[in-house]
């Protein structure tokens, strides 16, 4: 339970911190796969986590344990990037931005 728990919340670290570095640097949508693995990668050698070892589980070399546990942070990482997203887009559903900006604004319906 502690490693899930783990991963869960090294993901949601490495999603933040990619979303910070997305403000400075402009990526392209077939780019972020790559990033967030990349950082999920450094973030597990950074410190040195292993999973497998947690889980009991014999690796030949505990670098492929470390990169693999790297691995599964990136992809933890971006199910955080697709989960926030949809829950952004249902706020957004049930606020009803257009609604709200017609109010402030001062509005009239054209069509």
């Amino acid at each position: 339970m502690y490693a899930f728990a783990i991963m869960a919340l090294l993901g949601l670290g490495v999603l933040a911190v990619s979303g910070i570095a997305s403000r400075y640097v402009s990526l392209a949508a077939e780019v972020w796969a790559f990033v967030l693995v990349a950082l999920g990668v450094g973030a597990a050698w950074l410190i040195n986590l292993n999973l497998f070892t947690m889980w009991g589980i014999a690796t030949r070399d505990s670098a492929i344990g470390v990169t693999l546990t790297g691995l599964i942070i990136g992809g933890v990482a971006f199910f955080w990037r697709e989960i926030l997203a949809f829950f952004s887009g249902l706020g957004r559903k049930f606020t009803d931005e257009a609604a709200t900006l017609e109010k402030t604004e001062h509005l009239r319906r054209v069509a």
